[in-house]
């Protein structure tokens, strides 16, 4: 399940904010990448068929995908050892689910780029659009956005 972030602020009242997972597949692909990763099951959602993608105009096709300079840029970013436990919680869960069970119904749903948004309410104060596989939003923005 790769990652479309959704971040919902209420900057007056922080115990309001809300952190949601969304990403391709379906409802059973969610609940796995919640149960590998320990987070509540109820923050993470399936955009099956990409009606949310297609909704924030997130980029997709094959054209965005993969490439050597953003497999080196992410490579560089993240530590070996965090690398090894994504790896590993992707591994565990096409060990439980199977890869069909956690891959969109449409694998060219595959083809599409992530996205991290931080709305108030129904206005987005942050938007960050990957352009390409390890293309990930600024932390230090992000969460500037939030404060």
């Amino acid at each position: 399940m790769r990652d479309q972030i959704l971040l919902s602020a209420n900057n007056n009242n922080k115990k309001n904010a809300k952190l949601f997972f969304v990403g391709i597949g379906d409802a059973q692909a969610a609940l796995e990448f919640a149960t590998q990763l320990n987070i509540d099951p109820s923050l993470c959602f399936g955009d099956e068929g990409g009606a949310a993608g297609d909704t924030l105009g997130l980029e997709k096709g094959f054209s965005t995908m993969w490439n050597p300079q953003a497999v080196n840029e992410m490579m560089e970013r993240n530590e070996k050892e965090n690398l090894e436990d994504l790896g590993a919680a992707y591994k565990n869960a096409i060990d439980n689910v199977g890869f069909k069970g956690l891959a969109p119904k449409d694998t060219k749903d595959t083809l599409r780029q992530g996205g991290t948004f931080v709305f108030k309410g129904s206005e987005a104060i942050y938007q960050h659009y990957d352009a390409k596989v390890g293309d990930n939003a600024n932390m230090e923005d992000l969460l500037a956005a939030i404060r």
